[in-house]
């Protein structure tokens, strides 16, 4: 099975974005996912630590979004998808004949979760930056849409990815979503960040474009009104890293901004959605209500 790649994924644009990247010194969530080291590494971090009782919210988002689905030959499209474990617990309970569309800015990934739906039709994009996306989008599914975008808010600034996120929704869509909470404050779920594995899965972009040696550190920062955990590459040694034939030279001490993960309350996430146009019809939270899932319209 091949992947369908996006015109915008081409190599010199993903190179000329690697190269802002490096120039703003804050690196594109999608670079940690590029290489299948990459993505193994991503995957026994999330199996290591990802809560265990998080399945639950899941099941009965599914539930419900299929007691009222009218279709019987709809088309999933999972924007994200990541391996695809929770795209497919949406895709089991719907009627048998629903089409498959998985979607990643990673190849390995999105392949990886393909694999498990025979006819299912992958497709590589950056969701972030991807132009005229609802029309090559609309290439390869049909209509009776349902959008699921599952692990993928907390990775941006809401005001980066949201409009983006809206501009593929039309009223007759049906959207899944899930969002990483804190109802016990940050510092509550700073150690499912703040470890070895997701240090390791962080390192490999600098490490594989000659950053040298460094520490990758890991803590609690604030925009505006929303937290978000942060991790940083510190230098410690005189380096040159390249990207897009230019080069980007690193002093001990200086700062590359790796990783973001916003974290929400129940009541800054709708707000937040609300001034994009989407609103939230129904919650299912885990039991220990650090991730929700919510199926949303728009206003």
């Amino acid at each position: 099975m091949k992947a369908i790649i996006h015109p915008g994924q081409s190599p010199a644009q993903v190179e000329a974005q690697r190269a802002d990247c490096l120039r703003q010194r804050n690196i594109a969530a999608k670079f940690h996912y590029e290489t299948r080291r990459q993505a193994d590494l991503w995957l026994k971090l999330h199996a290591q630590y990802a809560p265990a009782d998080t399945a639950a919210p899941y099941r009965a988002a599914a539930m419900a979004l299929a007691n009222q689905w009218p279709h019987a030959d709809g088309t999933l499209i999972a924007l994200g998808c990541g391996g695809g474990e929770k795209d497919l617990v949406i895709l089991d309970a719907l009627p048998p004949d629903t089409h498959f569309v998985p979607t990643d800015v990673s190849e390995p990934l999105v392949l990886k979760a393909a694999e498990a739906v025979p006819g299912s039709k992958p497709l590589v994009f950056d969701l972030a930056v991807a132009e005229n996306l609802l029309a090559f989008i609309g290439q390869h599914a049909g209509p009776n849409r349902i959008f699921t975008f599952f692990g993928i808010i907390p990775n941006f600034c809401p005001a980066e990815i949201l409009p983006q996120l809206r501009a593929l929704l039309k009223p007759e869509d049906r959207f899944l979503m899930s969002a990483n909470l804190a109802p016990n404050g940050m510092a509550a779920i700073l150690p499912q960040y703040d470890n070895g594995a997701t240090r390791d899965w962080l390192a490999e972009f600098p490490r594989t474009h000659g950053a040298g040696e460094g520490a990758v550190k890991i803590g609690i920062e604030q925009d505006g009104s929303l937290q978000h955990i942060a991790a940083h590459f510190s230098f410690e040694e005189p380096c040159v890293m390249d990207a897009n034939g230019e080069q980007f030279n690193f002093q001990p001490g200086d700062d590359l901004r790796l990783f973001v993960s916003y974290r929400y309350t129940q009541q800054s996430l709708s707000e937040t959605l609300s001034l994009h146009g989407i609103v939230i019809e129904h919650s299912f939270l885990s039991a220990n209500q650090e991730e929700g899932v919510f199926l949303c319209a728009l206003q």
